[in-house]
């Protein structure tokens, strides 16, 4: 397993390398394939935390992190939820097959929203520049929206703890975005390919 460890804000500790590389063990057996994984150790004040991302041979990703005030049981609670999430979805990680033609490249930026909290209500956004003409770009990053159907994308939108997945559909090779609802139900947006004239 190529296992690629950052340490964020604390000195690299071959004791928590080893911690970690003997749990991870847990989550190899699951796979024949060969595992890529990250293990991201950080300290900020009193909190302690860890994220493993793991990329499978079949291109399937799986995320956790999680944060207490004792890294080795940030890395405990981390993995834990990991083998949960790869016992539920198991055979359909097992089963599942990289899809064969191209994905859709996209863009996400983030934007500066150009507004302050006032002190005595930090609730209350107050807008800074309300004559700019667009607001400034923090972050910027390209992915590619991988080629799943919907079933796929709702099982790798869990697998990495998030609310929402854009991701090409296999089916009809547009882009699509699963997300998941306030009542904890799956809704998707569907969007064709074309603007019609």
């Amino acid at each position: 397993m190529q296992t690629h460890f950052v340490f964020r804000h604390m000195d690299s500790s071959d004791a928590m390398r080893t911690y970690a590389e003997d749990r991870l063990l847990k989550i190899r057996r699951y796979f024949s394939d060969p595992l890529k994984t990250s293990c991201t150790f950080s300290v900020e004040k009193l909190d302690h935390i860890v994220q493993f991302d793991v990329t499978l041979r079949n291109g399937i990703h799986l995320h956790s992190s999680e944060t207490t005030d004792n890294m080795y049981s940030s890395i405990d609670k981390a993995l834990a939820k990991m083998e949960r999430q790869v016992r539920r979805y198991k055979d359909r990680i097992r089963n599942h097959q990289p899809s064969r033609g191209r994905s859709a490249k996209i863009r996400q930026r983030v934007f500066d929203a150009g507004v302050s909290r006032t002190p005595e209500a930090p609730e209350y956004v107050v807008p800074v520049s309300p004559q700019a003409d667009l607001p400034a770009v923090i972050r910027e990053r390209e992915f590619k929206a991988d080629r799943l159907d919907l079933q796929q994308a709702i099982m790798q939108m869990n697998l990495l703890h998030k609310a929402f997945l854009v991701f090409t559909n296999n089916k009809t090779g547009d882009i699509n975005v699963v997300y998941r609802t306030g009542d904890g139900n799956y809704g998707v947006i569907e969007t064709q390919g074309h603007v019609e004239g």
